[in-house]
């Protein structure tokens, strides 16, 4: 039996709203005593494949209170929720 395509559902919202969902998601998760480190920027990407979101963020900075694994979790999350609307050049 042929494989079938795998289909991922997410909701497409812009780049600025998944940083507020990112940012505000990540206060709430990172340790209480950092507060210096931030969610990098999410940027669209064609997506390598038919299940991947088609957004990335830079690259967090280590952190010794564990922030940057925070991110990364918290990335893993949300990458199967969410894709991010290309933006349209004028």
């Amino acid at each position: 039996m042929p494989a079938r395509p795998i289909h991922v559902a997410r909701t497409t919202i812009t780049s600025a709203h998944l940083y507020a969902i990112l940012d505000r998601e990540f206060k709430g998760l990172r340790a209480k005593e950092c507060g210096k480190c931030r969610v990098p920027l999410p940027y669209y990407r064609t997506p390598p494949d038919d299940v991947s979101a088609n957004w990335h963020i830079g690259t967090p900075t280590e952190c010794p209170k564990g922030c940057h694994l925070v991110i990364a979790e918290l990335l893993a999350r949300l990458w199967t929720r969410y894709d991010i609307a290309p933006e349209v050049l004028n």
